[in-house]
């Protein structure tokens, strides 16, 4: 009981100063991406820009049919593909997406948080089949952000 009491006050004062640090630095990591088959993101090949909280992911076309990209959005932010960006079967490509007025954008970094607080519907792709611009399908991309 000595011991905590004489070493207690060194270990307090060693986490506060662990847990300020660990407050001021908050990078941002893209933790996962999901998206339904055909379509899957690829692990590890996505990106953020901190200031805009624009993204770049890497989609993989796993199906056995090429698709077309028509357009992206992020809330209000729609990115049209003209041409379509071609996902051909088996195939990969990289997908942008605006997302610089999304009201759903967490601008300050909070610990643990999302980037974006609400992204129901709200981030999402627009492709159809090679050859077949009537069937155009739109999904919605799921993608955690997290300020550590």
């Amino acid at each position: 009981m000595e011991y905590l009491m004489t070493y207690g006050w060194a270990i307090l004062i060693v986490l506060a100063i662990m847990g300020i640090l660990v407050y001021l630095v908050k990078p941002q990591k893209v933790e996962s991406c999901n998206l339904a088959t055909p379509l899957q993101c690829e692990p590890e090949r996505f990106s953020m820009e901190a200031a805009t909280g624009n993204l770049t992911v890497s989609i993989a076309n796993i199906g056995s049919v090429g698709y077309y990209v028509s357009s992206t959005s992020c809330g209000p932010d729609v990115y049209p593909y003209s041409p379509p960006l071609s996902l051909p079967a088996g195939g990969s490509a990289n997908v942008y997406f605006n997302c610089t007025n999304s009201a759903y954008r967490v601008s300050t970094a909070v610990s643990g948080r999302d980037m974006f607080q609400d992204t129901t519907g709200n981030i999402t792709i627009k492709y159809y089949p090679i050859g077949s611009q009537e069937f155009t399908k739109t999904q919605q991309l799921e993608i955690v952000v997290r300020y550590k």
